[in-house]
């Protein structure tokens, strides 16, 4: 199905693969200009890129099927990508493959080397369902950053920091443990702004919740 550009395009994908079964999975970093030879690769080795009746085929003879989802930003120098597969796909003898139920499957930044993977959200089973939410070191790291922000001495600082970091809350990939996420980040900079501002001094900013994630069709 080729590359994704977006980012939560590429979870959106990768979650509705796991609630449909497909929660055998691994991962990896490719170069940029690889990605084309990847995906060819897990064609020819696991279907990835069957069609509709080429995966019905398969499922009634028990051969199982697989996903291969490749999130490539653009400018960006390397890919991420997942392959998944139900628990009848033979991957399972020649990939190390984990079990989304048993070990979160990640979405690392865009603006990352290979060297350095960093984690931005862990797909995760909330009430029963499965969504998107942030790992714990990305939740603190916007804690600090909001904290930092309301003690800004100087108050034109103050109120562009505030302003910025509401901006990027509002930017955050509304699935609904993001959003939940977001709903306690906001929260937290609202009784900050009170206890340490006081009523002098209004809140610069709106924050609101990010909306929630358009729907992109998938086959």
């Amino acid at each position: 199905m080729g590359s994704m550009r977006y980012k939560s395009a590429a979870m959106q994908r990768i979650q509705d693969l796991v609630l449909r079964g497909y929660v055998r999975w691994t991962s990896g970093v490719v170069p940029r200009e690889k990605v084309a030879r990847l995906e060819a690769k897990f064609d020819a080795r696991y279907s990835t890129a069957a069609d509709r009746n080429e995966r019905r085929r398969r499922r009634r003879h028990g051969a199982g099927n697989g996903f291969l989802v490749v999130y490539l930003p653009s400018r960006q120098p390397y890919a991420v990508w997942w392959l998944l597969v139900d628990d009848d796909h033979p991957a399972q003898h020649y990939e190390a493959l984990q079990d989304a139920r048993l070990t979160r499957i990640s979405m690392p930044n865009p603006y990352w080397c290979p060297e350095q993977w960093r984690e931005d959200y862990e797909l995760v089973r909330l009430d029963n369902r499965w969504t998107w939410r942030m790992v714990a070191e990305r939740r603190e790291e916007w804690q600090a950053r909001l904290r930092a922000a309301v003690r800004q001495p100087d108050r034109d600082s103050r109120h562009l920091q505030v302003r910025q970091a509401v901006y990027s809350l509002r930017k955050l990939p509304g699935f609904r443990g993001v959003r939940q996420d977001a709903h306690g980040l906001i929260r937290l900079l609202k009784s900050d702004w009170k206890r340490v501002r006081h009523k002098d001094e209004p809140l610069p900013a709106t924050p609101r919740l990010p909306p929630y994630v358009r729907r992109v069709p998938h086959g």
